[in-house]
């Protein structure tokens, strides 16, 4: 979808020069091909200057404007983003009453409170880069914050899995363990195997003898059910040593450290040993009643704040969007008229009009104003940037292209 601002001189009345472009550009024989309407501009209220501050604008609101446009569609990323969207239409929120994007660019009406004509084009300028800049610090504050609870909830979010990859905290609660089940002093610490199912005959049988400091029958099987045919047990170890001269050498720490031995605790040896003799998962877990209860009141409660930013990003994305179309439209316009300003002079008689092009009939209603107004001997110079081979699209006319939505 694309509108067109169009801007041309006329020798008779605007009025006049309105039906002219009815008859040869709305329509094509007896079919529609646009939709228009006549741009009330005032050019003489603005402020122009002379042709070297003209061009000065020009090239300032080119450069806002690919600022704007960057914002707008952000605002759209974001807003698909927080909602989950494939697209959205917004609306445009005005005194008058919501509108629909393309109402309020047909019934579009100066602001002169907010951009005041009479003021210089410098400082109309720089009051449209002053209110993108408020827009997207205002939207990049409520983005941050969102963003930070988003990832405070994936910390504490459930991992989904077999017992291999989920926490044990979310695994190991109440009613399914209690806490007499886990044994912790400065003597005996308690560790966690993950057994899968083929393989408890084979751990029953061995894990007595991977290491001399595992408490004897301590071995004993939490009732989980895992997708996989997982199973999860405790194990009790003796916190120290019995052997003071137990100990193995360091792997490849560098030149230094080459040959040096570490002592190796019971815990890191059973550890060790289950993985590389039996194949199997043990993992250090200290065993806390209340922490899986405080990490579901925390979760619960980052979900609530979660919502509540996911609404009021919503709701600022939409306003957000709404202010700057409307910021975005005024400086559509005042490109519009300070480009017929430049090659026609303000002067001169000039119609202001707002078109959208059919579907697929944007080439015949750029056609249509070729032969509307321009001189029948030089139409082969006017054209597209691609169609002329240049950087820039040529037109007996001012031709200002809106290209969001």
């Amino acid at each position: 979808m694309v509108y067109y601002l169009i801007g041309a001189p006329h020798k008779s009345n605007e009025q006049t020069a309105w039906l002219e472009t009815e008859k040869h550009v709305l329509t094509s024989g007896i079919s529609r091909q646009a939709k228009g309407r006549i741009l009330q501009t005032e050019i003489g209220k603005f402020k122009l200057g002379n042709l070297d501050h003209l061009m000065f604008i020009n090239d300032s609101l080119l450069k806002q404007e690919s600022v704007v446009e960057s914002l707008l569609k952000k605002i759209e990323r974001q807003y698909l983003d927080v909602t989950e969207k494939v697209s959205y239409d917004f609306i445009i929120e005005l005194k008058e009453g919501p509108q629909s994007i393309e109402n309020f660019l047909f019934q579009f009406k100066w602001n002169d409170q907010t951009f005041p004509r009479a003021s210089a084009l410098s400082e109309l300028v720089k009051a449209i880069s002053s209110r993108a800049t408020h827009v997207e610090t205002d939207l990049r504050q409520k983005s941050t914050s969102y963003q930070e609870l988003k990832n405070q909830s994936q910390q504490v979010a459930r991992k989904e899995g077999n017992l291999m990859v989920r926490d044990l905290v979310d695994v190991l609660k109440e009613p399914i363990v209690k806490p007499r089940d886990f044994i912790y002093s400065d003597y005996l610490t308690t560790l966690v195997a993950i057994v899968p199912k083929t393989q408890i005959q084979e751990w029953l049988a061995c894990y007595e003898f991977l290491c001399e400091n595992v408490v004897p029958q301590s071995a004993r099987q939490f009732q989980i059910e895992d997708k996989d045919n997982l199973t999860i047990w405790r194990v009790v170890i003796v916190r120290q040593s019995f052997d003071k001269d137990h100990d193995i050498e360091v792997a490849d720490k560098g030149d230094d450290d080459k040959g040096k031995k570490q002592r190796q605790t019971p815990v890191e040896e059973f550890i060790q040993k289950a993985r590389d003799k039996l194949r199997i998962t043990v993992k250090e877990f200290e065993y806390k009643s209340q922490e899986s209860k405080e990490r579901e009141k925390l979760r619960l409660d980052l979900k609530s704040k979660s919502d509540h930013m996911n609404t009021t990003l919503k709701q600022a994305c939409e306003k957000a969007f709404s202010d700057l179309y409307i910021t975005y439209m005024h400086l559509k316009v005042l490109r519009l008229v300070v480009d017929i300003a430049m090659r026609f002079g303000a002067a001169e008689p000039n119609i202001q009009c707002i078109l959208k092009p059919d579907q697929g009939k944007e080439k015949k209603v750029q056609q249509s104003l070729l032969k509307l107004f321009a001189d029948p001997s030089q139409v082969g110079l006017y054209g597209t940037k691609e169609e002329l081979e240049d950087t820039e699209d040529f037109f007996p006319f001012v031709y200002v292209p809106i290209n969001i939505p």
